[in-house]
């Protein structure tokens, strides 16, 4: 299969995978309909169930449902993992310091930042005018909540971590980001929601803070 196509070569995998099962299917069982693999193929299965999807439908119906999808799929990106709805008030300062892992330079080849050397972001801007919000937009008691919420600061911004990008934004009448993977939440290491990251008072630090709301 030296010149296989990629399709071909998932068709070959997905046949030496079903040959497998095969071998070991007294003992397992037998789930739903079979045939003889030697009768028929993925890429022939794949045809027929498109065939069938699709029958009766029109090229532009077709990729207007498709496009639907994938919008809705942007729209509601996958949960982020290990968050919880907040039970009681809970916050902690957070460093935000890290150790250069590699020289870093400017545009100019200057280098303002040496391996191994420890930096704190706030050492170079010492102000953070912005608080940040983070919370389950499935949740209408934190779109509520949120609702409420006064920030202190020049700006705003509301992260979701579950929840419809849209819905959210017109719910909550502005624009929403989305934690995607769950990078933003693993970093200040929040596990609970809403919650609220913003400068600490004339320090170096974050403060964070997650929100206990009262049960449904």
């Amino acid at each position: 299969m030296k010149h296989a196509t990629p399709l071909a070569r998932v068709a070959a995998g997905a046949l030496i995978v079903a040959l497998s099962l095969k071998a070991g299917a007294a003992e397992l069982g037998t789930y739903g309909d079979t045939w003889d693999i030697r009768e028929r193929n993925l890429i022939a299965v794949l045809k027929d169930n498109l065939k069938q999807h699709f029958s009766g439908r029109s090229q532009a119906e077709i990729e207007q449902e498709m496009q639907r999808k994938t919008e809705d799929e942007a729209m509601r990106p996958s949960p982020v993992t290990g968050i919880t709805t907040g039970r009681e008030t809970r916050s902690r300062l957070f460093d935000p310091s890290f150790t250069v892992q590699h020289d870093i330079a400017d545009q100019n080849g200057m280098v303002f930042a040496h391996r191994g050397q420890k930096v704190n972001p706030f050492d170079i801007i010492p102000v953070f005018d912005e608080t940040l919000y983070f919370i389950d937009a499935d949740d209408d008691r934190q779109v509520t909540w949120m609702k409420q919420q006064v920030p202190h600061t020049t700006t705003a911004r509301v992260i979701l971590v579950s929840g419809n990008v849209r819905d959210g934004a017109q719910a909550l009448g502005s624009r929403v980001y989305f934690d995607q993977t769950g990078s933003i939440t693993k970093k200040f290491g929040i596990t609970q929601v809403p919650a609220e990251v913003k400068q600490a008072p004339k320090q170096k630090l974050f403060l964070i803070t997650e929100f206990g709301l009262p049960d449904r």
